[in-house]
């Protein structure tokens, strides 16, 4: 019987199967890895970064009474006075992208320097976040001025992975994720994700995998932007007034 259809003639081939595209591993320095695929939907990229060989900096624009002027995503890996470059940079905290300066949406310190604790925390009450680190452990938390005013040098706002930003439309997103290798309840690792098109529970679901623990978002669409070896990856479409640098110790 020759009623079924789709048969394939015993002399035709069968075409190959192309293979699922998986995000790549490269090394871009000690303590600092990248998996990408552009094949991938997206261009989803991830970052690991190990905080004993590599560290974090907060890089923002000038600050005055509350407030930080912004500045093109290049401008921040401008060599500083030790003429140190970051290997990684990505796009931060959330803001008002009209005001210039502008204002900080949920709080920013740096360096040990208290900015603003955030002009927005009535936004997300239940789903504000703070990302703190020293050199060598980072933490996410729920919002709290305690954590600003603590012994932690650097504090940025975030959004938990499930608060309300267009959550399942495929945007130009960047999470954070942080994981314990240790196992001493102490977070020396961080994860990064960005991409030009993914949605949040996909974004939280990519770090998850990489074994994140914990999970918050950082600001995305028009802010959303990626350097790898001094290579723009992603081009934010606005000034910025803050991004998180990637140095090797």
């Amino acid at each position: 019987m020759l009623a079924l259809g789709g048969c394939i003639p015993a002399n035709q081939a069968i075409p190959a199967t192309k293979p699922t595209p998986v995000l790549l591993e490269t090394t871009i320095a000690p303590g600092i890895k990248l998996w990408a695929n552009r094949a991938m939907q997206g261009n989803p990229h991830v970052i690991e970064i190990d905080l004993s060989k590599a560290e974090l900096r907060s890089l923002s624009g000038k600050t005055a009474f509350g407030k930080v002027g912004q500045m093109a995503f290049a401008e921040f890996a401008a060599p500083n006075k030790k003429k140190e470059v970051p290997k990684v940079m990505i796009n931060g905290t959330f803001f008002q992208e009209y005001d210039k300066p502008t204002g900080i949406a949920f709080g920013l310190k740096q360096n040990r320097q208290l900015i603003t604790y955030g002009y927005g925390l009535n936004e997300f009450p239940d789903k504000t976040l703070t990302i703190a680190w020293s050199q060598g452990r980072i933490s996410i938390d729920p919002y709290s001025r305690r954590t600003f005013d603590g012994a932690m040098p650097n504090v940025v706002g975030a959004l938990a992975a499930d608060a309300g930003k267009n959550a399942d439309k495929l945007l130009a997103r960047t999470f954070i994720g942080t994981k314990d290798l240790r196992d001493d309840s102490a977070y020396r690792t961080v994860l990064f994700f960005s991409s030009a098109g993914a949605s949040q529970s996909e974004a939280e679901a990519t770090l998850k995998k990489f074994g994140a623990e914990q999970v918050a978002m950082l600001d995305g669409g028009a802010s959303t932007g990626l350097m790898v070896n001094g290579k723009i990856i992603m081009q934010p479409k606005t000034q910025l007034p803050q991004t998180i640098g990637v140095f090797t110790k």
